[in-house]
């Protein structure tokens, strides 16, 4: 693994990491969502744990896709 490769997982993670940092019930206490009566039936309660453990999976999961593509158009353009 070189540096770079290092360097852009280890950015990443921390990148991740804050945003479920930021994702904590006091921290986002900002964000008043109102939903119409009816809807409200239809929403499926998910635990903060299991919601941070998406976030920071979906994160990571699109910095893997990112760097995949990238590599794939560089090698691609070198030939």
């Amino acid at each position: 693994m070189s540096v770079r490769s290092f360097s852009y997982w280890l950015t990443c993670s921390i990148a991740a990491a804050m945003a479920v940092g930021a994702t904590e019930p006091e921290q986002a206490g900002t964000l008043d969502l109102i939903v119409p009566g009816a809807a409200i039936s239809n929403v499926i309660a998910v635990p903060e744990p299991s919601r941070a453990l998406l976030l920071f999976a979906g994160i990571m999961a699109m910095a893997f896709t990112y760097r995949h593509a990238w590599l794939s158009w560089k090698r691609s353009a070198q030939s």
